[in-house]
């Protein structure tokens, strides 16, 4: 069988999640298919029966896919887990916390998961949005890595985001998504076992995580908030013009001691596109534009950018 062969096969065989009645105990290949009205944040880019992702096991369809991929709890073991929640955090209210404490204080920030009520919620999106097919490859580890390398190659599914698809043009605002929830589920120190009499005791464990990893949380939320009237604005008007906005230096150095405040940040697609890890200051701003639904609309089908300079002049433009 040809490469073509096989994706025309998975293609032929794509059926609705909640109707897949048998998953296979064989190794071989899995595609993905959308379903649904709108994709989130890329949207019109995708259509409906796109394959948008291709992926392997060498055990069996059902390890991976029913008990994975589609399980609740599982997103710190399933890429296509945190890409699409990581896409639908926003309109899905996702809450993204650290895979597991291992993870947390060995410094991996790439992993993360996300609450029980969100990986609820990310499970129902999943099954009612996409369609699955497979073909079964009992074939060695080696040839299957294989087979899934050329048709992601052929294919150019939008979630595979590794090397393996190279020419994936959403690749870096997927990965920007990705990162933005792994950097807010690694300012989560308190998970939902936790009691409140184990939180006084633990405080001074916990402080210096925070001290050391170079992270301020949430101390300039409330300047940018007050601001957003403005910013909201300036963001209708940047289609012409670059928009600033004066800031109160008082304010920022009231809750926080920064040799530098400055930052650039953007987004694309409303969806952060450049790496603000360095900055609490631009992770903040970043924290409070996508809790606000109006401006995600506004930001959607633009590269916005936002620029704090020394002055505390916050620049917006496009």
């Amino acid at each position: 069988m040809t490469t073509q062969d096989v994706i025309e096969l998975l293609k032929k065989r794509e059926t609705e999640y909640s109707k897949t009645e048998y998953f296979s105990q064989l190794p071989g290949i899995y595609a993905f298919f959308f379903i649904g009205n709108t994709f989130p944040v890329i949207g019109s880019s995708v259509s409906k029966h796109q394959i948008i992702y291709i992926g392997k096991t060498e055990s069996s369809q059902a390890s991976r896919d029913e008990k994975t991929h589609f399980a609740s709890g599982k997103t710190g073991s399933s890429t296509i887990r945190r890409s699409l929640g990581s896409l639908l955090k926003v309109a899905l209210s996702l809450n993204p916390i650290p895979r597991n404490d291992k993870d947390f204080d060995a410094g991996r920030k790439s992993f993360f998961k996300f609450d029980d009520p969100s990986e609820e919620k990310l499970t129902r999106w999943m099954k009612d949005n996409l369609g699955l097919s497979f073909y079964e490859f009992d074939k060695s580890p080696e040839e299957i890595d294989k087979l899934e390398t050329e048709l992601i190659r052929e294919a150019k599914p939008l979630l595979n985001i590794d090397s393996k698809n190279p020419d994936n043009p959403f690749s870096n605002i997927i990965k920007a998504s990705r990162k933005a929830c792994a950097d807010e589920a690694n300012q989560t120190i308190v998970t939902k076992d936790t009691t409140l009499n184990q939180i006084n005791n633990q405080i001074s464990t916990f402080k210096p995580k925070l001290m050391n990893s170079g992270q301020t949380v949430h101390k300039y939320e409330d300047i940018f908030k007050n601001a957003m009237p403005l910013i909201e604005k300036a963001i209708d008007e940047s289609t012409s013009r670059r928009i600033s906005i004066q800031l109160s230096r008082d304010d920022f150095k009231k809750v926080g001691n920064r040799q530098s405040y400055s930052f650039n940040l953007e987004f694309s697609n409303g969806v952060v596109a450049n790496g603000i890890g360095g900055s609490a200051v631009a992770r903040d701003l970043a924290r409070v534009l996508e809790q606000s639904t109006s401006i995600i609309q506004k930001l959607k089908g633009k590269h916005m950018k936002f620029n704090l300079d020394k002055g505390f002049t916050l620049w917006i433009s496009q």
